[in-house]
């Protein structure tokens, strides 16, 4: 019998205490309702879907029966007293001198005292700081449905993370084909790129998407952009893009066998418009109306928090015109498009609360850049100077390519959007444009622990005040991410992910953004009030895994043959980056945390670790609890295969004491029935930082 939402007098938890153990729940009586990603967590799944296993009951008993020994019923005065000091719960009123099972177990759960992760609260976010002092939840190619070289691009992807809590997306805009539907572009940007532009930059031109007459020259630079890509990064033959496995494009089609013919987002776009597609690659093409259409129909839905739009311009001047004014149609009564009445852009970032329900602009300036700009040369941005090449082969946005490299002219109306949030290359930080409110540096991400290596205490420094953000580096054609939370302990505010594809660095951004819809203030030390301390703090962490229940099976696999096992891990601020040593470039990639245990292996999707449980225990000197995590991950161990299953990820300011269930989530991000009983002992003890925070700036 299911577990009712604390909705009303229909409840009773005793039948189903006396009843679950003769039934045998299936994973078919829970619908999935959430996918992660920040605008909801798992414990807000409406809980009438939820059952108690057998195995879960039987802990929670010993529980209840060690608090009442010797007595029949457990007193209020001893309930009390272990709702404080084991739970560090609060329930207002016990209005019960003595409780059976199962009213301790009725009280306790209707009032979220078995969540493992504290919920945030509406009415407590606090929304008054600028903008600068927020971390945004942001997406990377948004339109892209799977990996970054011959996806297709869709409206639906903007729905799927505007609906997930993502508030910061991106949108690269090319020349639609014209209204007299002759192909061709007619500006320089449009040609084929020279030797040197194809080094520079993925994102260059559009691969047109015309049909077969540019069948020949498509097949042209996808072959350029796969030689590249194998030259690049070692891969060999057995990789899923390389010819031997038959994804090659040929002149019958690209990747496929089929046709090379202009897709149905295209067809549906109207000629003489943009489309929205990944440059010189062969991901199929949308229309960029259709991509506005999408995001206003879904951008407020869950959350009246802001969204910023980050564009990256590859159309002709005509073209931007254009995107002007479907911008302005599509998103009237919500576009940003001139100064809050009380927010001079020179002087100030808005405040959140001054920017609800509003869509903002990222784009770059039609201004001259700064006079006293360093020369690119004396950067520690440079080609020249940075290690690997740095990040010249990623897709970011338009401000991040060399100078050498011709960049495409922005047309004073689409320019005059870029009010609060508008792209500038960076140069250095004593450059006047670095102190300008509305700036926004975006910046690669083996570029950026480059800057933590030279200037850590400088980009820190900016960060409080200005905008930065990081992008994924080139190499990550599957759509796989860098860890963000080594990103956000060095301030940066928007850390773009590619959210086609669940890794650990997707698992890291629901743990910090799960209820937050988006937007996460900094914590003391990182924002523009300079005079608050960074608070570390020293971590004795103990998690006792008790059981589980409904763990998701992996696909093929049976649940005879399943043999689950659960590993914990911490993640934190290492020793290089607190101490401010260098970080080796490449390490930004998503990975393991540095701590980590596991569980012995059990059989079965409903695995029990006995009375006593398996303890993990962790003990970190120093770190930053708002911005350290703890992750779960159940796999399977059947044949060594350490092949995911289920997950869940928590920010450690948010993980509660004591006996907790903590909701899992499947490969796909979704929801499941799925939980872990777990007990968990947790010690902080509070270091304030009273040098400000350069000493954090790693």
């Amino acid at each position: 019998m299911p577990l009712l939402a604390p909705s009303g007098k229909e409840f009773s938890l005793h039948k189903l205490v006396a009843m679950s153990t003769m039934l045998s729940p299936t994973h078919g009586h829970f619908k999935p309702l959430v996918q992660a990603g920040g605008g909801d967590s798992a414990s807000d799944i409406p809980q009438h879907q939820l059952y108690l296993s057998h195995e879960i009951q039987e802990h929670l008993r010993n529980v209840f029966n060690t608090l009442r020994e010797p007595e029949e019923s457990l007193s209020k005065s001893r309930f009390a007293a272990w709702l404080k000091t084991v739970q560090h719960h609060s329930i207002p009123i016990l209005d019960q001198d003595e409780y059976k099972f199962e009213q301790f177990l009725e009280t306790v759960y209707y009032s979220r005292g078995f969540e493992a992760m504290m919920h945030p609260s509406a009415e407590d976010k606090d929304i008054t700081r600028p903008l600068s002092n927020y971390y945004i939840s942001s997406s990377h190619n948004t339109y892209l449905v799977g990996n970054q070289l011959s996806s297709k691009s869709s409206t639906e992807a903007y729905k799927n993370v505007l609906l997930r809590g993502c508030r910061c997306i991106e949108i690269d805009v090319h020349n639609g084909e014209p209204s007299d539907g002759k192909a061709g572009n007619k500006t320089p940007e449009s040609r084929s790129p020279s030797k040197h532009e194809h080094k520079r930059h993925l994102s260059g031109s559009t691969l047109s998407s015309r049909g077969a007459s540019l069948m020949e020259k498509a097949e042209e630079k996808f072959d350029s952009t796969k030689q590249r890509f194998m030259e690049r990064t070692g891969l060999g033959k057995d990789h899923p893009f390389s010819e031997e496995r038959g994804r090659a494009a040929t002149r019958d089609g690209p990747a496929t066998g089929q046709n090379i013919e202009r897709p149905a987002s295209v067809r549906s776009a109207r000629l003489g418009e943009p489309l929205v597609l990944h440059g010189w690659t062969l991901t199929a093409p949308v229309g960029f109306r259709a991509v506005c259409k999408s995001i206003r129909e879904t951008a407020f839905l869950t959350s009246k928090l802001p969204i910023i739009v980050s564009l990256e311009v590859h159309a002709d001047l005509e073209q931007q015109e254009i995107m002007v004014n479907i911008m302005k149609e599509e998103w009237k009564g919500l576009l940003i498009d001139e100064a809050h009445p009380t927010c001079n852009p020179d002087e100030r970032l808005p405040r959140l609360e001054e920017l609800l329900n509003k869509i903002l602009i990222k784009v770059k300036k039609a201004s001259t850049p700064d006079k006293d700009m360093i020369s690119p040369v004396n950067s520690s941005l440079s080609p020249s100077t940075t290690r690997n090449g740095g990040d010249s082969g990623q897709s970011g946005s338009e401000d991040e390519r060399s100078s050498s490299k011709k960049k495409s002219k922005i047309c004073e109306s689409l320019s005059n959007l870029g009010i609060y949030t508008h792209s500038e290359h960076f140069v250095s930080f004593e450059a006047k444009s670095a102190k300008k409110p509305p700036h926004v540096f975006s910046i690669g991400e083996n570029q950026i622990l480059e800057l933590h290596s030279h200037r850590k205490s400088e980009m820190f420094s900016h960060n409080r005040d200005f905008f930065m953000r990081a992008y994924p580096a080139g190499f990550r054609i599957d759509s796989s991410n860098l860890d963000p939370s080594v990103f956000w302990r060095k301030g940066v505010q928007m850390v773009a992910l590619n959210w086609q594809k669940l890794d650990e660095g997707m698992m890291l951004n629901e743990g910090m953004f799960a209820g937050e819809h988006g937007w996460v203030l900094k914590p003391p030390g990182y924002r523009s009030d300079a005079t608050e301390p960074i608070e570390y703090k020293s971590l004795d962490l103990k998690i006792t895994v008790y059981a589980a229940q409904h763990i998701p099976i992996p696909s093929g696999q049976t649940e005879r043959g399943f043999h689950p096992y659960i590993r914990c891990e911490l993640h934190a601020e290492k020793q290089d980056e607190r101490t401010g040593e260098a970080i080796e470039i490449g390490s930004g990639r998503a990975k393991e945390g540095e701590y980590k245990q596991k569980t012995p292996s059990l059989k079965g999707d409903h695995p029990d670790f006995g009375n006593e449980g398996v303890v993990m225990s962790f003990q970190v000197v120093k770190l930053v609890e708002q911005l350290s995590f703890v992750r779960f991950k159940i796999e399977d161990d059947r044949y060594g295969r350490d092949e995911l299953a289920a997950w869940a990820c928590i920010r450690l300011d948010r993980l509660q004491q004591g006996y907790r269930f903590i909701h899992l989530f499947d490969v796909k991000g979704q929801a499941t029935a799925g939980l872990l009983m777990v007990k968990i002992d947790k010690k902080l003890t509070t270091h304030i930082s009273r040098g400000i925070v350069l000493s954090q700036a790693a």
